[in-house]
């Protein structure tokens, strides 16, 4: 009998397969499992595209589980199969972005293999909905292909295990609720009963009623295929009653009917306890911001020399009700600088958004004037924005935005050093409509949330105001605090300020104050205290132009704009960026249209309005009117005359001492072009190198466990002990070249099943050898491996090389004698010995007797 044959015969027996009542129920509660997972993750995804892979991922598992078993594989065998169908089906259907060219496919499978691993990680550092995001579907295809390839081996094993299907299946639906948003779905109310989260409640429902009908009805199918049994073996059986039919269909119906009063009643409570945690809520966001300096300290060195009139963003397309381009907003102040707090969180943003009325495209060009982590975008950015350029990967790769979506940063490596984008970056950006700003009039203020110690000629220049603590009266308190202002962007009169200066000067007849730099919170307080004092001596009705006294720019306005609406008891926050077309104009500050210099920058408060909405508030004091010098107790005159310019000397000041690298030279680039194109390339095949060593490693282990195992008993120092271990090493040869031989019996017998004469010679010889009166000689052992070797090459001429290599690989001679050997006491086989291990039971009984 060849090799070949018993596996015509397997086939022909997978063709005639007929599935059973039970395996088809079976394998429905598994495809309901695929299907309610599936609807649990669509919050995740909100992508049609989920939607194939969550159920073509659950229908392959499916499928490679029947076939593994149908064919009788084993279980490696079978999980082999399915991460090769894995691996054939990642790109095209969880990433199709890979499909547009060779590398970027090899980038795909590269993805897929490492986003079994990395995936988990990206897709909680992103926003949901993640859309189609890179490979973000990648760890739910791996949910979904090999959380239903377990469940099918495990619903058609029978048996007791088969109901450790129902973990798995509920872990697939656990997967959505895990990975999801933070907020639950609207409430609704049924019977008089709000549900606060009807579709994680509907969920969950649904996989208890699945997992309780599927268990009952398989027990009811199994007791009715053993009664048939019964019947079939003509057994008389005593009629089941009538009443414990009925018990145990009101006992199944008791249990549904208990798990969702259960879910009326927990969860509105539940909803209550506390706030829902997701695991993306404990993920650390990007903390690179963290080592910048705050952007608003350098606030004037876009008016300083050619900066002022050098692009920093170049717009193309029509902004539409867009009025504001941000660079980066600042929400927290510790008394030296405005930064970005720190328990702000930065994760990724979509790249493609579902679609919405009323959005605006914009593409955005970087100008010589910037570069940093910091994008410039207006604020509602439906999706990230779609980078173009060599360096196009890298920054998509680097972007994040904040959780409420206001800054946006890359922190790709920038060419020279740093990180960020650079000029000549180009990226197009799609925002949502902007709604119409709402009214701060309308706001009411609270208790202060300012120190009062600490900034107490604040404190006392607002009590002066006697406005309410309204939005009505903080929007007076900020058009004093701007008329009473002077714009200046520099403390000396010299080259660098001369352009601001003749800009000014060409619109109103500007003269120069000098002002020193800084929003620390003793600048604050000079500001106000400056103002105090100025309004203590004129008087407060005095006229207005008598009354300017503070110089500074945004810098030191917008940050005293926003310690005054804290005081008020609202929320504030700074924002940098520059003020577009449809903006109100503000004089000293024009806006833009299609090109931002220096000139337009700008740095203005945001004001929380109730309804979460920020309302912007423009804080940039006037130039018109010059501070006036009123000494204390002078008579002011009926009709005062202003002086054109104050006369004054400016001091140098001190030598300012920065942590700051902004000097520092830039890092010299790699001198080898040639390296610097190959590095990629070479990276990409290490990775893929390493992937197919991952992939292969098991069957390297298989070669090295059976070569291990052949020389183990090749070499045993006893002849005797050889000659059982050419026995075993052929028993095994044919089990894994599919030969029959029955696992039973004397050595004879078991040669005879096989059908082949060089084991019906080698039993024969073994026999002869073990029970002769005198020992085996050295001859016999060798003369015994001779025709283990012979038939090993008799056998490996049948089929092709493909073949010849999977038979090589196969474990079929591990699992056959890791079952074939039973715990004394267990009524299962010891595993001792059968790896490497020379000989057999029934050597061992004979030798005993």
């Amino acid at each position: 009998m060849s090799a070949g044959g018993p596996k015509r015969g397997r086939a022909r027996s997978g063709r005639g397969f007929v599935p059973s009542a039970l395996l088809l129920w079976s394998l429905g509660y598994v495809l309901a499992g695929v299907l309610l997972a599936t609807a649990a993750a669509w919050p995740v995804y909100e992508s049609s595209r989920a939607l194939a892979v969550g159920i073509i991922g659950g229908l392959l598992g499916i499928a490679v589980a029947v076939v593994a078993r149908v064919l009788r594989w084993g279980t490696l065998l079978a999980a082999v199969a399915a991460a090769g169908v894995y691996l054939l089906v990642a790109v095209p259907l969880a990433i199709p972005s890979a499909l547009t060219s060779v590398p970027a496919f090899l980038g795909g499978v590269r993805d897929a293999v490492l986003g079994v691993v990395l995936g988990w990680k990206q897709m909680l550092t992103l926003n949901p909905p993640l859309g189609e995001y890179q490979a973000v579907l990648i760890p739910f295809l791996v949910v979904m292909l090999f959380g239903s390839f377990v469940a099918t081996l495990l619903v058609w094993g029978g048996g007791k295990r088969a109901a450790a299907a129902v973990p798995v299946v509920v872990a697939m639906s656990v997967f959505g609720i895990a990975f999801g948003v933070s907020g639950t779905s609207s409430p609704v109310t049924v019977a008089g009963i709000e549900l606060p989260a009807p579709r994680e409640w509907l969920v969950g429902v649904a996989v208890f009623v699945a997992s309780l009908v599927w268990l009952v009805g398989r027990t009811r199918l199994q007791r009715a295929a053993a009664l048939r049994s019964v019947a079939a073996a003509n057994i008389s059986r005593r009629a089941t009653p009538a009443w414990l039919t009925v018990r145990r269909h009101l006992l199944s119906a008791g249990l549904a009917g208990v798990a969702l009063a259960a879910g009326f009643a927990i969860a509105p409570a539940a909803a209550g306890w506390s706030d829902r945690s997701v695991l993306r809520d404990e993920i650390e966001p990007m903390v690179v911001v963290q080592e910048q300096p705050s952007p608003l300290s350098s606030y004037r060195s876009w008016f300083s020399g050619d900066t002022l009139d050098t692009p920093v963003v170049q717009l193309e397309g029509d902004p539409g009700a867009v009025d504001r381009l941000r660079l980066v907003t600042l929400d927290a102040y510790d008394g030296e600088d405005f930064h970005i707090d720190a328990d702000d969180r930065f994760s990724r943003l979509p790249r493609s958004a579902l679609p919405g009325a009323g959005r605006v495209t914009l593409e955005v060009t970087i100008g010589d004037a910037y570069r940093g982590i910091w994008v410039p975008a207006p604020a509602g950015l439906a999706e990230a924005p779609g980078f173009s350029g060599e360096r196009a990967d890298a920054l998509a790769d680097g972007f994040h935005v904040n959780a409420d979506g206001d800054t946006a940063i890359t922190v790709a490596d920038a060419s020279g050093g740093g990180e960020g984008l650079v000029p000549g970056d180009r990226y197009s950006v799609l925002i949502d409509a902007p709604e119409k700003p709402g009214d701060i009039t309308a706001l009411q203020g609270g208790r202060s949330t300012l120190d009062a110690d600490r900034y107490p000629a604040l404190v006392e220049w607002a009590e002066m105001q006697e406005q309410p603590r309204t939005g009505a009266g903080y929007l007076e308190l900020i058009d004093r605090l701007r008329s009473r202002g002077y714009l200046s962007h520099a403390l000396l009169e010299d080259a660098s300020a001369a352009g601001w200066i003749a800009a000014l000067q060409a619109s109103e007849g500007y003269a120069f104050a000098p002002s020193y730099a800084g929003h620390s919170a003793a600048r604050i307080e000079e500001l106000f205290t400056e103002l105090t004092e100025q309004e203590r001596r004129a008087g407060p009705d005095a006229d207005p132009e008598l009354l300017v006294s503070a110089v500074g720019d945004d810098e030191q306005f917008s940050v005293a704009a926003a310690l005054l609406a804290q005081h008020w008891g609202l929320e504030s926050r700074v924002v940098l960026g520059a003020r577009l077309a449809t903006a109100e104009e503000v004089p000293g500050i024009p806006a833009c249209t299609e090109v931002c210099t220096g000139a337009n920058m700008s740095a203005w408060v945001e004001v929380r309005a109730s309804g979460d909405e920020w309302i912007p508030v423009d804080a940039t004091p006037q130039y018109a009117m010059l501070p006036s010098a009123i000494t204390e107790g002078e008579q002011l005159p009926e009709h005062p005359t202003v002086p054109e310019q104050p006369r004054s000397e400016a001091l140098d000041p001190p030598q300012a001492q920065s942590d700051a690298n902004n000097d520092a030279p830039p890092l010299e680039e790699p001198g080898s072009e040639v390296l610097a194109f190959l590095l990629p390339i070479l990276t990409g095949a290490g990775l893929g190198l390493l992937a197919l060593l991952l992939l292969a490693l098991p069957f390297l282990v298989l070669l090295v466990a059976k070569s291990r195992r052949a020389h183990a008993r090749r070499t045993a120092p006893d002849p005797e002990v050889r000659l059982a271990g050419a026995w075993e090493e052929l028993a095994d040869v044919y089990a894994d070249h599919d030969v029959p031989m029955v696992a039973q019996g004397t050595r004879t017998q078991r040669a005879q099943s096989s059908g082949r004469a060089a084991a019906q010679r080698l039993a024969a010889l073994v026999d002869r050898a073990v029970f002769a009166e005198h020992p085996p000689t050295p001859d016999d052992a060798t003369a015994a491996w001779a025709i283990v070797d012979a038939e090993r090459a008799e056998l490996a001429k049948t089929g092709t090389r493909w073949q010849r290599l999977r038979t090589r690989v196969r474990p079929t001679s591990f699992v056959a004698r890791t079952r074939s050997l039973r715990l004394p006491g267990f009524g299962a086989r010891p595993t001792l010995g059968t790896l490497g291990g020379t000989g057999s039971l029934d050597d061992r009984k004979k030798g005993d007797s």
